[in-house]
């Protein structure tokens, strides 16, 4: 992943990657679905002590396996990888050529958290800072967490942006 000085601050913590990431224009109510709420309980769950390693990794492995191909049917294609900074309440991405978002605008985002799977948090987000002549989208989190999927939320965007420092 490179690092990408296009891409604007945060004023929280985050992390760079580069990610299959969809934008549309959000239809109805800006809620949390409820396969965003499950996919934060996987993307936060904690990682295997040492001495289980062996064996969760196996059986991790195998449920990795039957996940995948059951959002394999259900998601058979995966946007194209875009550059992004995703924070505690803010995302930012490069928008595809052609596209332009005005401020106050409401999206739903599409973010799959790996580009080689077809697990996908949908996020619906504000426009606070529309793309213009190569400079990247900015929008704010709705406030549609209830308290157990925000404290996953943030376990995951920590967890990223610890590892992020950790391959400095």
């Amino acid at each position: 992943m490179r690092t990408d000085a296009m891409l604007p601050d945060l004023d929280t913590v985050s992390f760079d990657a580069t990610l299959p990431l969809a934008v549309e224009p959000l239809t109805g109510a800006a809620t949390l679905a409820r396969e965003t709420r499950l996919a934060l309980r996987i993307l936060a769950a904690p990682a295997p002590r040492e001495e289980d390693e062996a064996a969760a990794a196996r059986l991790e492995a195998k449920l990795d396996l039957a996940l995948e191909v059951a959002l394999m049917a259900r998601r058979p294609h995966t946007p194209a990888l875009r550059d992004c900074r995703v924070g505690l309440d803010a995302l930012c991405w490069h928008e595809d050529a052609g596209h332009r978002h005005e401020a106050g605008e409401v999206l739903l985002v599409t973010l799959f958290p790996h580009p080689d799977s077809a697990l996908a948090l949908e996020l619906p987000l504000r426009i606070e800072l529309p793309a213009d002549a190569g400079r990247a989208c900015l929008a704010r989190l709705l406030p549609v967490f209830d308290e157990a999927s925000r404290q996953r939320w943030e376990r995951w965007v920590f967890r990223r942006h610890r590892l992020a420092l950790q391959q400095r």
